[in-house]
C-alpha cells in the first residue's frame, strides 16, 4: 500500500491532517476531570464523545457551516488543556500512538475497498465536506444510502478534509487505528489501577511502558475480533469495539472504587463513562443497545455484591447515561423531521422473517466455524461469567466482574442481532445472517480483558518485573511487530481488485464527459463493483468532473434500458463479468457476451456500441 504513494510528503501530510481530529478530541477530553484518577489515557475517547456531541447538537439546531463549528471546537480543545497545564492523553496515549505508528502509516497510504465505504460512510463524510453541512431538505440529497445514521465518524473525516483542503478519504482508516491506540491507553490505565489496588504497583503511578505496550499487543496483534479490512476502512465498527471495551473498563473501575469506599473519586469517572457512552451512540444507529447492555451488566455485578448495593451507585446513572441520551435525542429529532427513508427501521411484526429462522441459525453456525478462535474466546468467557455470577461474591475482583459483563453483553447482543435479522433485514440478508462476522466483534475486547486481568493478578515469576528493561523491550518489540505478523493489517483482501477499479474509473473519466449519464450493471445485488465505480466517478476531489452514474439494481428494468437511452436518460453503460457470470444479463440487454472484461458502451445510432474494454487480470476473476 505504501508503495502507491509517490513521495513521503503527501503521505505525511495525509497522516497529520487525519490525526488532527483525534488530537482535538484528546484536548477536549482533557477538560473532563482532573488529576491522574481521571485516567488521562481515556482523554481521546472521552473527547470523541464530547466533540461529536457538540458537533451533532450544533449542526442539527443551527445552519452555521460545519467548518466554522469545527474550528471553534478545535480552538477550545487547545485552550482548555493549556489553561490547566496538563498533557492531553497522558503518557499512555502518546506511547500507544508511537507503537501503533506503522499501522497508522499504512492506513494513511491505503485506498477504500469495502462495500459500505462506497455505499454509506465515505459518501456521508463527503457530503459534509462538500456542502459544509449535514443534509437538509433545501440542500441536494445525500450521496449516502443511509444519511440518518449517526455522523460521529463521518464528521471526523470531514474535519480532516477541511484541515487538508481536499477530500481525504484515508482519514477514516487513520482515525480507526488511532482509536485503537486510545483503547490500548485505557486498558493500560485499567491494569495499572488494578495492580495498585492489589498492591502490585506503587500508589499513584502512571502505567509503566510494559503495560502500555502489552495493551497494544492485546488490542492489535492478539485480538481475534480485529479484522484488518474493517479497521483500514471508514466503517464505524472499530470505533464501536473501542467504545464498548472502554465503557466496561471505566464501569468496573467505578465499582472497584465504590467497593473500596472511595465514592468521592467516582463522580469524575462517571462523567467520563458518560462521554464515552456518547461516543458509542454517535457512531452507529444500533449502539444504544450496546450501551444499555453494558449498563445492565454493571447493574448485575452491583446487585450481586453487597458492597456495591448502595445509593452511591444509583446516583451516578445520570452522569453515566445523560451525555449519551442528549445527542441521541437531538439526532432523532433531526432525522424524524428532515430526512426520509434515511436509516434502518423495523417492519410491522406480521411481516418479520420468521420463515428464515432456520437459515439464520445455520448461517450463524457457519460464521462461528469460520472464526473458531474468536468465538471460542467469547463463549468461554461468557460461560465463566455465568458461573461467576452465581458464585459467592466473596473474593470478587475486576477480572470476575468483567467476565459477568461480557456474558451479559455477548448473550444480549446476539439476541439483538437475531431480532435485527427477523424484523429489519431483507429475507435474503436474514437467511445469510448478513455481516454477523462484522457485528459480533463489536464486543470482542470484552472477551480479551477478563483473562488478561486474571493473569495480571496471578502470581508471576520473579524475572517478570514491570519496571525491568528486558521485559519492557520485549513488549515494545512485540507491539511493533503487529504489522508484519498480521497480514490482514498489511495486505487486506480485495485491495488489488479495487485498485483496478479505481484505475479503470480514471480511464472512464477521460472518455466520458462530465455530467454524462452512465448506467452501471452490477453482477448481483451484493456485488461491490457498482457502488465502487459510482463512488470513483463522483470525483469527490473535483466535483465539476462528476459523472452522473446510476446503478441498474433490478433485472426487471433491463427491457426499459433501450427506451431510456433513446430519450437521453442513459448515454453510457458499464458492465463486467469478473465477479460472476453475466451471460443472461448481457443477452437481456442486447449486448455481446463478456469474456473476463469490463466494457464501456455508448448509445449511438439506436444501439449500444463498444467504446472501450479493459481485460480483467486473472487474479481478479472470482468465478
Amino acid at each position: 500500500m505504501i508503495a502507491d504513494t509517490t513521495s513521503v510528503w503527501p503521505l505525511a501530510w495525509t497522516l497529520a491532517c487525519a490525526l488532527l481530529p483525534i488530537l482535538v478530541c484528546m484536548g477536549a477530553g482533557a477538560g473532563i476531570g482532573r488529576g491522574p484518577t481521571r485516567w488521562p489515557g481515556a482523554d481521546m475517547l472521552v473527547g470523541f464523545g464530547l466533540v461529536s456531541t457538540a458537533l451533532t447538537i450544533l449542526a442539527v439546531t443551527t445552519r452555521i457551516p460545519l467548518s466554522r463549528l469545527m474550528a471553534g471546537l478545535a480552538i477550545a480543545a487547545v485552550v482548555v488543556p493549556a489553561i490547566r497545564r496538563q498533557l492531553p492523553g497522558g503518557r499512555s496515549t502518546w506511547i500507544a500512538l508511537a507503537l501503533i505508528l506503522p499501522i497508522l502509516v499504512v492506513a494513511a497510504g491505503g485506498e477504500p475497498a469495502m462495500w459500505d465505504d462506497f455505499w454509506n460512510w465515505l459518501p456521508s463524510a463527503a457530503y459534509a465536506y462538500l456542502h459544509d453541512s449535514l443534509p437538509w431538505p433545501d440542500l441536494p440529497p445525500s450521496l449516502s444510502i443511509f444519511p440518518g445514521y449517526p455522523q460521529g465518524l463521518p464528521l471526523m473525516v470531514a474535519a480532516a478534509s477541511f484541515a487538508s483542503g481536499r477530500w481525504l478519504e484515508a482519514a477514516g482508516p487513520v482515525i480507526n487505528v488511532a482509536l485503537l491506540a486510545g483503547s490500548s491507553a485505557v486498558f493500560a490505565e485499567a491494569l495499572a489501577a488494578m495492580l495498585v489496588r492489589h498492591g502490585r504497583l506503587p500508589a499513584k503511578v502512571t502505567p509503566p511502558v510494559i503495560l502500555v505496550a502489552g495493551a497494544v499487543v492485546i488490542t492489535t496483534l492478539l485480538n481475534p475480533g480485529l479484522n484488518g479490512a474493517v479497521l483500514l476502512s471508514s466503517y464505524a465498527d472499530c470505533a464501536t469495539m473501542v467504545a464498548v471495551g472502554a465503557l466496561a473498563l471505566l464501569g468496573v473501575e467505578m465499582l472497584a472504587r465504590l467497593a473500596a469506599g472511595c465514592a468521592a473519586e467516582v463522580e469524575a469517572l462517571a462523567w467520563r463513562f458518560g462521554w464515552v457512552g456518547a461516543m458509542l451512540v454517535n457512531v452507529k444507529q444500533a449502539n444504544p443497545v450496546l450501551l444499555a447492555l453494558i449498563t445492565g451488566g454493571l447493574t448485575l455485578v452491583a446487585l450481586r455484591d453487597p458492597a456495591l448495593r448502595t445509593w452511591g451507585s444509583l446516583r451516578q446513572l445520570p452522569r453515566m447515561l445523560g451525555p449519551a441520551i442528549v445527542p441521541w435525542g437531538f439526532w432523532r429529532w433531526y432525522v424524524t423531521y428532515n430526512l426520509n427513508h434515511a436509516e434502518h427501521v423495523f417492519r410491522p411484526f406480521d411481516s418479520w422473517n420468521f420463515d428464515a429462522v432456520g437459515p439464520i441459525f445455520a448461517s450463524i453456525g457457519r460464521y462461528i466455524t469460520e472464526a473458531p478462535l474468536f468465538h471460542s474466546v467469547m463463549w468461554s468467557v461468557t460461560a465463566a461469567g455465568i458461573i461467576l455470577f452465581f458464585r459467592s461474591p466473596r473474593g470478587s475482583n475486576e477480572a470476575r466482574w468483567l467476565a459477568v459483563i461480557c456474558a451479559a453483553v455477548w448473550l444480549g447482543y446476539n439476541a439483538f442481532l437475531v431480532v435485527i435479522y427477523l424484523g429489519d433485514m431483507t429475507i435474503y440478508d436474514a437467511r445469510i445472517a448478513a455481516d454477523y462476522w462484522r457485528f459480533t466483534p463489536h464486543v470482542a475486547l470484552l472477551g480479551l480483558y477478563p483473562p488478561v486481568m486474571a493473569l495480571a493478578l496471578a502470581r508471576r515469576p520473579t524475572w517478570i518485573n514491570l519496571r525491568g528493561a528486558v521485559p519492557t523491550l520485549a513488549a515494545v518489540a512485540l507491539a511493533l511487530c503487529a504489522l508484519p505478523l498480521r497480514r490482514d493489517l498489511n495486505h487486506p483482501s480485495d485491495r488489488p481488485w479495487h485498485h483496478f477499479l479505481r484505475a479503470t474509473a480514471t480511464d472512464i473519466a477521460l472518455i466520458v464527459p462530465p455530467r454524462s449519464k452512465l448506467l452501471i450493471v452490477p453482477v448481483e445485488n451484493s456485488s461491490p463493483f457498482g457502488v465502487a465505480i459510482r463512488y470513483h466517478l463522483w470525483h469527490l476531489d473535483k466535483p465539476s468532473q462528476q459523472i452522473d452514474s446510476t446503478i441498474l439494481w433490478e433485472p426487471e428494468d433491463y427491457p426499459d434500458v433501450a427506451s431510456w437511452a433513446a430519450r437521453g436518460d442513459a448515454v453510457y453503460l458499464l458492465i463486467q463479468d469478473a465477479e460472476g457470470n453475466m451471460d443472461e444479463q448481457s443477452d437481456r440487454l442486447g449486448l455481446p457476451r463478456l469474456h473476463h472484461e469490463l466494457v464501456l458502451y455508448a448509445w449511438r445510432d439506436s444501439a449500444w456500441q463498444k467504446v472501450k474494454s479493459w481485460a480483467v487480470p486473472p487474479a481478479f476473476i472470482w468465478r
